[in-house]
């Protein structure tokens, strides 16, 4: 099976941080709004990614919430900061990589 890319790591990471603050039902209608490689050259593949997503938080939610994740792939960082600019506070996890 061929080596997924490291964008698609980074929003499987990204996912995997919520689903496990939310649970899967809290992450309804996930969506991946932009996905910017912040580093990389020379035809090489940014290991860091910035992940701005939205998803209802839960079942009664009557919009979605939406986030920046900071994601690394080198260590398995991941930084989230809510875009509703009511809560400045960054959330900083580390995500144990899953068994292929």
């Amino acid at each position: 099976m061929p080596e997924k890319s490291a964008s698609i790591k980074a929003i499987e990471l990204t996912r995997a941080v919520f689903e496990s603050i939310h649970g899967n039902l809290g992450i309804l209608k996930f969506s991946v709004e932009e996905l910017i490689p912040t580093n990389g050259s020379n035809g090489e593949e940014s290991k860091k990614w910035d992940v701005i997503c939205s998803f209802y938080e839960t079942l009664g939610s009557t919009s979605p919430s939406r986030y920046k994740a900071s994601v690394n792939l080198n260590d398995n960082t991941i930084t989230i900061k809510k875009q509703d600019g009511k809560d400045d506070q960054e959330k900083k996890f580390v995500v144990s990589p899953a068994k292929e």
